[in-house]
């Protein structure tokens, strides 16, 4: 009698054992789902990133192959003319040493310097019709010393150079007023180090900056 009492008691226990082994694996099987869903919902969110990225790399390729043709083409236009073209912040820039344009220190337009002017307007009115640009003055650091009565600093003097550039590609190139404007950059964005006289004259320039759409 007390053998089968024994057996039974070790049936009970069996049993009680095996609804917690069932109840533990019961548990860890939706912990385990549980982080297989959570698994599946991060790859999902990665890869929907990594197609986005894949995308802007496109993009941003193929925004840098239409700067770089855009460069070539106005680069080979105005060979023989003393501009340089480069690429400069996401944009197409046409650069123009301040010797080409200016005597030291003056804003009058250099005679000699027209007909360059001249062939830019040309271009900006078909290559870059209905772009807007927007011509910059930059100067050395030197004090602005000649006419330091009429231009406070290297600030006025480098906008005023850049308006007279204006002026002349609107008044006497029939560039539309519409899509040009001016800022001087005084001696703020140099090319080059203005320790040396070649590095100053790197610096005294005018660029004509084609802005992308949207831009300012």
């Amino acid at each position: 009698m007390l053998e089968g009492h024994g057996v039974v008691r070790g049936l009970c226990l069996f049993g009680i054992l095996g609804l917690l082994v069932a109840g533990t694996g019961c548990g860890q099987l939706k912990k385990l789902r549980q982080e297989n869903q959570q698994l599946n919902e991060s790859m999902s969110s990665l890869q929907q990133e990594n197609a986005e990225l894949s995308s802007k790399a496109s993009r941003y390729e193929s925004e840098l192959n239409r700067l770089e043709n855009s460069r070539r083409d106005l680069e080979a236009k105005l060979k023989g003319t003393g501009a340089t073209v480069r690429i400069k912040n996401g944009a197409v820039s046409v650069l123009l040493p301040g010797a080409v344009l200016f005597d030291p220190g003056q804003t009058t337009l250099r005679p000699q310097s027209k007909a360059t002017l001249k062939k830019i307007a040309g271009i900006l009115k078909t290559s870059a019709a209905g772009e807007i640009v927007r011509i910059e003055g930059h100067t050395d650091n030197e004090p602005v010393l000649k006419q330091k009565d009429k231009y406070k600093s290297n600030w006025e003097l480098s906008a005023a150079r850049a308006a007279a550039v204006l002026h002349y590609m609107v008044e006497e190139c029939g560039v539309s007023p519409t899509r040009v404007y001016i800022a001087g950059f005084g001696q703020y964005q140099p090319l080059a180090d203005n320790k040396s006289k070649t590095g100053k004259a790197k610096n005294r320039r005018v660029e004509f900056v084609i802005v992308p759409k949207g831009g300012g």
